[in-house]
């Protein structure tokens, strides 16, 4: 293998075990990269319990694989060493008779033989597939599209450690995992469970909290009061002044069509993966939580809302993953509300208690609920300084997410209405957990007490 390929392999072999390391967290506790055998064919080998569980070969091309290939690679690989499954790792194109091989062993252990798959195994010794599991892992001959994989997986290894990070963040953590070669530099010794996520943890942390990027002003505003000078102090600002009379919509207003629709299309449009931004948010909490949710995680961009509060000003709400501070978390009751309704009322008592007011409000309006999910901050209860920082909302907006994570099958399918007495930031981050609501609808209270003095429904996700 010349120069130019066998470092290419190496890449390769770099991207594949980091792959397999993110992605298929429960089933081992030791990874190795050139895992030592007689016929040097396991590229990647992951053990569990003193036990190989998966052997893993990974081999590329500019040209297409053959048939007569994946042939060789499965029965010298099998017969290499031991174990419960196997993988080919394969990076470029399979010709049509690969193709046909490798759906021709799907459907032998379907048991599903055709005359096709029949005709395509004929003269490989199937006995080789018989108490074990072959898979094939077939992936572009192109970086970019490796490097998005690797990137996806991370965040999923990232959000299921109940953390969260920028696009920036995890493009930078992911590429620097790939091309130091964290587990392929271990030269055939592994890498323990325990070390690798050890060494993550170290990595999230270390550029979380040192990379600080140049924010781009933006601002959405439905208020007057504070915001007068919005547009002065943001690169691009959407005003929804003309909407309200105050605190309420006009009536000849909606808040779907006129301020969610409008809202996303002003956000898509003056964002981009390529920049950092901050975002102004002089708004009603439901439209900061529609903010949120437009630009989600998955969004790739890298934002974080600005809060405004009398004892600390204007400041950004960013996340430090290393911070070692003692938040408080919520107090949550799950209280049965009607036996024969399967809505759920969600209350965050986050600024003021709002419970009662809730109540009230669901009752005078015969609303379908069933259950009330009640959050309090823990200690402080209800105050104007609950939250102490970005770090914290977005601890605490990710709780709220588990909480409702709780609500049996039919109340997931039903609609969750959310009542907030919290600040604007925190609303964003809660917005951009809320995919996973379901379906919800937001209410908004009368605090100028000019209108109807209670509740009404502002933005809906119900379809």
């Amino acid at each position: 293998m010349g120069g130019k390929e066998a470092s290419r392999g190496f890449l390769y072999q770099g991207f594949a075990s980091v792959l397999e390391a993110l992605t298929d967290k429960g089933n081992w506790d030791k990874i190795y990269v050139e895992f030592p055998t007689s016929n040097d064919k396991v590229d990647i080998a992951l053990e569990q319990q003193n036990q190989i569980v998966k052997c893993i070969q990974v081999k590329s091309t500019i040209n297409t694989f053959t048939k007569s290939d994946i042939k060789i690679w499965l029965d010298d690989l099998i017969k290499d060493i031991e174990s419960p499954e196997y993988e080919l790792f394969l990076i470029g194109q399979c010709d049509k008779s690969a193709n046909t091989f490798i759906k021709s062993i799907e459907k032998y252990y379907g048991k599903v033989l055709d005359k096709e798959a029949k005709s395509s195994l004929n003269g490989f010794d199937t006995d080789l597939l018989d108490n074990k599991r072959i898979r094939f892992f077939i992936l572009p001959f192109e970086i970019e599209v490796l490097e998005k994989i690797v990137r996806d997986s991370l965040h999923q290894y990232i959000s299921d450690s109940n953390q969260m990070m920028t696009f920036d963040q995890i493009r930078f953590i992911a590429s620097a995992t790939v091309n130091d070669q964290m587990i392929s530099s271990t030269h055939g010794k592994g890498i323990d469970r325990k070390d690798f996520d050890g060494e993550m943890e170290k990595r999230i942390f270390l550029v979380a909290d040192k990379y600080s990027p140049k924010r781009i002003s933006i601002g959405v505003k439905s208020f007057t009061r504070g915001a007068e000078n919005l547009e002065k102090d943001t690169e691009s600002c959407l005003s929804f002044i003309n909407k309200f009379d105050g605190r309420n919509i006009k009536g000849e207003y909606d808040w779907n069509k006129d301020i969610y629709r409008n809202l996303e299309e002003f956000l898509l449009t003056n964002t981009s993966n390529k920049y950092a931004y901050q975002i102004f948010l002089d708004t009603h909490a439901s439209i900061a939580f529609a903010a949120g949710r437009i630009l989600d995680s998955k969004s790739g961009i890298n934002v974080f809302p600005i809060q405004k509060s009398s004892t600390n000003g204007t400041v950004l709400w960013d996340v430090k993953l290393s911070s070692k501070r003692n938040y408080t978390n919520w107090d949550i009751s799950h209280e049965k509300f009607n036996e024969n309704q399967y809505d759920s009322a969600l209350v965050l008592n986050v600024t003021r208690n709002i419970y009662n007011d809730v109540v009230k409000f669901i009752k005078e309006n015969n609303l379908s609920i069933g259950c009330i999910i009640n959050c309090t901050p823990s200690d402080v209860g209800a105050t104007n300084f609950s939250i102490e920082d970005g770090t914290h909302a977005t601890a605490l907006a990710n709780s709220v997410y588990n909480a409702i994570g709780r609500r049996s099958t039919v109340e997931r399918r039903a609609t969750l209405h959310i009542f907030a007495a919290a600040p604007n930031a925190f609303m964003f981050f809660l917005g951009q957990n809320s995919v996973g609501f379901g379906k919800c609808i937001l209410y908004e209270y009368d605090f100028e007490q000019r209108h109807s003095c209670t509740y009404s429904q502002s933005i809906s996700f119900t379809n």
